[in-house]
């Protein structure tokens, strides 16, 4: 067969059947990283919402009320128990949010960890064949590629270490609300909340959290197999 590069038959089709498999593979990879990480973003969202919710749980100590006869009059009302009704809807944002991310958990492990596995093959190749290459415009193309591989794992681990820090801001915005005045079955309950809350919440690649720090040490994993490789073409 005519495999040759000056215009055979099967060059030509071979040559665009791989830029349309690049292009879509790329595709698809950066769409789906990017999927996760807006997932993410929108649980540290609903995060956000959620402690907002709970710091300004408050009694309003007297509210005003319309009589039949129109005349404005103050009277209390059970705060108290308006206060453990927000609390309990609060608790049940809380826990779809938590079984929302155990799901996205399952469903994002297994692709997280083969993406973070070829990421670092890819940093280790590319700083390898950009320190021995004798083609300047092969280093330069290694170089421009490097922050991509980069870049796929730094959305995960920062996207998950900020849904991770606002799932600990849950609770000190639990603490932070007036429950000095409230009653007994609301502190029981917010007690509850709290000690939830103070469980690190986090995403997980097979057996490594995603996080900033997962980040710094796949970074330093793809550089000690650089320097492996390095040393074995040495000698």
């Amino acid at each position: 067969h005519d495999w040759s590069g000056d215009g055979g038959s099967f060059y030509w089709p071979s040559y665009a059947q791989q830029c349309c498999s690049a292009f879509w593979l790329g595709k698809i990879s950066v769409v789906l990283d990017c999927q996760f990480a807006a997932i993410m973003v929108l649980v540290t969202a609903q995060l956000e919402i959620l402690s907002a919710r709970l710091a300004n749980l408050r009694p309003d100590g007297r509210a005003l009320r319309e009589s039949p006869n129109c005349k404005v009059k103050l009277s209390y009302v059970d705060h108290d128990s308006e206060m453990y009704d927000e609390l309990r809807r609060a608790i049940q944002s809380h826990q779809e949010i938590l079984s929302f991310v155990s799901c996205l958990q399952q469903v994002m492990s297994p692709l997280a960890m083969t993406q973070f596995v070829c990421s670092v093959i890819v940093i280790c190749v590319v700083l390898f064949q950009a320190t021995y290459s004798q083609d300047f415009a092969t280093v330069l193309k290694c170089v421009a590629f490097l922050p991509v591989p980069c870049g796929q794992v730094f959305i995960y681990c920062w996207a998950a270490d900020n849904m991770t820090e606002q799932a600990k801001e849950v609770s000190s915005a639990a603490y932070r609300c007036c429950w000095v005045d409230a009653g007994p079955r609301f502190k029981r309950c917010l007690l509850l909340v709290i000690r939830r809350a103070q469980r690190r919440l986090v995403l997980n690649a097979g057996h490594l959290n995603i996080d900033r720090a997962a980040f710094l040490s796949l970074v330093n994993a793809s550089y000690s197999f650089y320097t492996l490789l390095a040393q074995m073409n040495r000698s």
